[in-house]
């Protein structure tokens, strides 16, 4: 997914990364960003924990737990000519 950040060459950099546990038992691992701020990752981490909560069978309420998790991490870029 591609970002439209504008920035100094050596700025810092955010992504989401994101554990999914599937019907089927299996994981998965995704990355989401750059973003230019922390608080723009950690939303697509509260995004993905929402919206694979666990929901009660009976009143399909959110039971507290989800089928996602996740965590921000910070790096910067290096640019070089292509």
């Amino acid at each position: 997914m591609a970002r439209s950040i504008g920035m100094a060459a050596d700025a810092t950099v955010f992504r989401a990364v994101i554990t999914k546990q599937l019907r089927d038992g299996g994981t998965v691992t995704e990355y989401e960003g750059p973003y230019g701020s922390i608080g723009a990752a950690r939303a697509r981490v509260s995004f993905w924990t929402n919206h694979m909560a666990v929901l009660d069978e009976e009143t399909f309420e959110p039971t507290g737990e989800s089928r996602a998790s996740g965590y921000v991490e910070r790096g910067t870029v290096t640019w070089a000519r292509a």
